[in-house]
C-alpha cells in the first residue's frame, strides 16, 4: 500500500481563545495513520474560505496565504525526499516516524506591517455589518496616516515582529509634527490619541494570532484636554421650536430631525433606521448601532407628535424621512443662525440636550437614565437586582412630557 501525506484545516479543533483554526498533516503508511499539528500560525475563518481541500492549498493571492502554500510545498518535497532516502527501510518505518520527521521543521510566515494593517481593514473592519459607515471611515483615515508614517520612516519592509514600542512612539511624534517636505500639518493631541487608538486593535489581533509577543501600542496614549463644547440652552431650544419657517419650508424636516433627537436622545443613524413596527404603544426598544447597547423608553408626547406628522408618508416604514448626516448638519447650521444660536448647531447638541432634560425633569435613577440614553449597565451592581419595568418607563415619560410642556409654554 502506498504512503500518503495529506494537509487539512481542522475545523473541529478551534482555539478557545480566539476561534483560530490549526493546520494538520495526516500520514498513512502500512495501513497505519498518524496526525499532527503544524507549527504554523492558525488561520481565521475568513482565510478558511480560500482553502481548497482537493488541492490542499490556499487559493488566494493574499501574501500570508501564499507563504503558507510555499511552506506546504516545501513540506511535500521533504516528504518525497524522505521516502526516497529510506526506500529500503520503509517496512521498518512507522507512520509516526514520518510524521515526527516532518513536524520537526519550524515555520512562521514573516508578515509585513503594511500588509497586516491593510489586511485588518479588508478582513475585519470593512465586512463588519455592525460598524457604522462613519466608524469605518475613521479607521481608514487612521490606517492612511499609519501607512504614510511607514513610508516617511522607510519602514515599508518592516515585519510585525520587528515593529517595536519605539516605532509606536515614533508614530505619535510623527502625527504631532509638521513636515514641510510633504506638506504634512501637525495634528492636535486629541486627534493623535484617536488615531493611535484605532491602530492598537490591529496589533492586538496580531498578538492573539501569536504573530507577535507584545502589542507595541499597549500603554501608548496621548494626554489631552477635552474641549468644552457649547451646549444648547433651554432658551435656544425655545427659539428653534418657535422659529417661523414659512419662507423656508425645506428646513422644516431638518428641524423635526433635530427635535426628535432632543426628545429621544437617539443618534442620527438610530433615528432614520427606526421603523414604525419597532414602536408598540409608544414603547421603543432598539440596540444603538454604534455601541450595540439596548435603549428602552416610552416615547414622550412631543416625539409621538412628530412621528404622527409623517405617518404613512415615508417608504420602508421609516418614522422620519431619510437624510444624510452631512445634509442634516448642514441645514441645522442654517436653522441655528435663524434661531440666534451662537455656535454651529449639530445633531450632537440634541443628544446632549436630551441628557440635560432627563436631569431637569427629575429623573435621577441611574439605570433609568442609562436605559433612556442607551448607555451600558454591565458594570452596575443594581442591574442585577433592579428591573426597569414599563411602569417605571411610563413615569419617566410623564416627567419628560411635563418638562417639555413647560419649555414650550
Amino acid at each position: 500500500m502506498s504512503t500518503t501525506l495529506k494537509f487539512y484545516v481542522s475545523t473541529d479543533r478551534k482555539r478557545k481563545t480566539d476561534q483560530q483554526l490549526p493546520i494538520y498533516i495526516r500520514v498513512i503508511h502500512l495501513r497505519k495513520k498518524a496526525e499532527g499539528k503544524l507549527s504554523v500560525i492558525p488561520i481565521s475563518e475568513i482565510d478558511l474560505i480560500a482553502w481548497n481541500s482537493d488541492l490542499q492549498r490556499f487559493n488566494s493571492k493574499k501574501e500570508k496565504l501564499i507563504q503558507y502554500n510555499i511552506f506546504l510545498n516545501e513540506l511535500q518535497n521533504e516528504f518525497h525526499n524522505y521516502l526516497r532516502s529510506n526506500v529500503s527501510q520503509m517496512a521498518k518505518i512507522s507512520a509516526k516516524d514520518i510524521r515526527d520527521h516532518l513536524l520537526s521543521r519550524n515555520f512562521c510566515p514573516e508578515t509585513k506591517v503594511i500588509q497586516a494593517v491593510n489586511d485588518y481593514y479588508k478582513n475585519v473592519i470593512e465586512p463588519d455589518a455592525d460598524k457604522a459607515l462613519g466608524t469605518k471611515k475613521n479607521y481608514k483615515k487612521s490606517i492612511n496616516h499609519f501607512v504614510q508614517f511607514l513610508k516617511h520612516k522607510k519602514l515599508l519592509n518592516t515585519t510585525v515582529k520587528d515593529f517595536k514600542r519605539k516605532h509606536a512612539s515614533m508614530f505619535v511624534d510623527y502625527l504631532k509634527s509638521d513636515i514641510p517636505l510633504t506638506d504634512k500639518k501637525a495634528l492636535n493631541s486629541q486627534t493623535t490619541n484617536s488615531i493611535a487608538k484605532n491602530i492598537r486593535p490591529i496589533f492586538k489581533k496580531l498578538y492573539l494570532d501569536e504573530e507577535i509577543m507584545i502589542n507595541p501600542f499597549d500603554g501608548v496614549s496621548v494626554p489631552f484636554k477635552k474641549a468644552v463644547k457649547p451646549r444648547l440652552t433651554n432658551d435656544y431650544y425655545k427659539n428653534i421650536v418657535a422659529l417661523d419657517l414659512t419662507k423656508t419650508p425645506v428646513l422644516e424636516v431638518y428641524r423635526d430631525y433635530f427635535l426628535m433627537m432632543c426628545y429621544t436622545g437617539l443618534s442620527h443613524c438610530d433615528l432614520f433606521n427606526l421603523r414604525d413596527y419597532e414602536i408598540t404603544k409608544g414603547r421603543v426598544e432598539i440596540r444603538r448601532k454604534k455601541s450595540k447597547v439596548l435603549t428602552i423608553q416610552m416615547l414622550n408626547n412631543q416625539a409621538l407628535s412628530i412621528i404622527n406628522k409623517y405617518e404613512g408618508q415615508i417608504p420602508e416604514q421609516r418614522i422620519i424621512p431619510k437624510k444624510s448626516l452631512d445634509k442634516v448638519n448642514q441645514n441645522l447650521k442654517l436653522i441655528g443662525v435663524l434661531a440666534g444660536v451662537h455656535f454651529p448647531l449639530t445633531t450632537y447638541a440634541a443628544r446632549r440636550f436630551f441628557r440635560q432634560s432627563i436631569y431637569e425633569s427629575g429623573i435621577h435613577e441611574e439605570l433609568v437614565r442609562k436605559s433612556l440614553m442607551g448607555h451600558s449597565v454591565a458594570s452596575d451592581m443594581d442591574s442585577h437586582y433592579f428591573l426597569i419595568t414599563d411602569s417605571i418607563l411610563l413615569e419617566a415619560k410623564d416627567k419628560l412630557d411635563n418638562h417639555f410642556n413647560s419649555l414650550n409654554e
